[in-house]
């Protein structure tokens, strides 16, 4: 009989609580449904806008691939032509007013910028390296960059202010390039200025202390050449 009376109970607690459910539903059922379409709209846009970036990714890698092709030597190993240069600038420049927004837009950029300063145009270089660091911090791109900045400033005689830039790295109170590579363009930096002993010091600083750096070898063929 117990038994029997706690089922019952408990049955009658289902309903209840089934019925307080169609109540609440049949009194709130446009503001339910409301929010579950809110919720399909949201999901909707969501997946909508990842196609779209996803697709423009694509268009973008695509077109700098073909600009990258005519900019770099053929196959047999031959410079590229002027003409082939100038074809793969217009490319390069479609991508970024086309994509500018994106990672291969700023890759364009980059190879612009090379253009520029191999044209003797440091400004235009200078300009559009400064955009790539700036968006770019701590990836990278971000550091090829600034690699590249580094050495037109050293070219456009900066080299003290730069090579004050490069020690704040190394001391790590900017982390805007990993330590061995800023004490390997520091080293370069005096090999630049004519002052051999300071650039051996920082190249044999670098084998000795980042024995797994990718610089190892370029800073022991640097120590070779300097003597």
């Amino acid at each position: 009989m117990r038994r029997l009376t706690r089922k019952k109970l408990k049955q009658n607690e289902f309903v209840s609580v089934v019925d307080e459910i169609i109540h609440w539903f049949t009194d709130n059922w446009r503001p339910v449904v409301a929010g579950l379409v809110a919720v399909c709209g949201i999901f909707l846009i969501w997946w909508g806008v990842s196609s779209w970036q996803g697709s423009r990714a694509s268009k973008a890698a695509y077109a700098l691939n073909e600009a990258v092709q005519i900019y770099q030597a053929d196959q047999s190993g031959k410079t590229p032509k002027p003409a082939d240069l100038e074809a793969a600038k217009k490319k390069l420049e479609a991508v970024v007013a086309h994509y500018g927004r994106t990672d291969q837009g700023d890759v364009a950029r980059l190879y612009l910028a090379r253009m520029a300063f191999s044209a003797g145009d440091a400004a235009k270089a200078r300009g559009l390296l400064k955009e790539i660091v700036a968006r770019h911090r701590g990836d990278v791109l971000g550091r090829l960059a600034l690699v590249d900045l580094i050495h037109l400033r050293v070219g456009s005689g900066e080299a003290a202010e730069v090579a004050k830039e490069l020690e704040k790295m190394l001391t790590g109170k900017d982390d805007s390039l990993p330590r061995d590579m800023a004490m390997f363009e520091l080293g370069r930096v005096y090999v630049k200025e004519k002052k051999p002993e300071q650039a051996k010091q920082y190249f044999q600083k670098l084998v000795k202390d980042f024995p797994q750096s990718p610089y190892q070898s370029l800073a022991q063929q640097q120590i070779q050449s300097l003597g």
